[in-house]
């Protein structure tokens, strides 16, 4: 995966965090909300992170770059290919699930500044 596509799983694995702390706001204000566990979040974000290896296109491609290629080394190639799609995937699954959890907390925390500045300026 390119690293367009690391800085695209980052984006939305940050919209996702603002998502969950908007849903559970309520939570969030009374100090009831668990920041979900990382593989939690792995698991959430695949619906978030779209897995595409299509290997169809990827023998497709092989085709036309190696004409004379047999089934089993075509084969060969797209298990190779795959694998290290999915090794991919599942990094930057991590990684963005890392970044969502920071998220949320960064975002659990500036809402308790925000509470602690109003409630210092108004209510002392």
């Amino acid at each position: 995966m390119t690293n367009k596509r690391l800085i695209a799983h980052y984006k939305e694995a940050k919209s996702y965090a603002k998502q969950i702390v908007q849903a559970f706001f309520d939570e969030v204000l009374c100090g009831t909300f668990n920041v979900p566990a990382q593989d939690e979040m792995e698991q959430s974000l695949k619906g978030v992170i779209v897995y595409n290896f299509d290997e169809y296109q990827l023998i497709s491609k092989i085709k036309i770059k190696h004409p004379g290629w047999d089934k089993e080394r075509i084969d060969n190639e797209v298990s190779k290919k795959k694998i290290k799609y999915d090794k991919e995937y599942l990094n930057n699954l991590k990684n963005a699930a890392a970044e969502a959890i920071t998220e949320i907390e960064n975002l659990i925390s500036s809402l308790n500044d925000t509470i602690k500045a109003w409630k210092i300026k108004n209510l002392e």
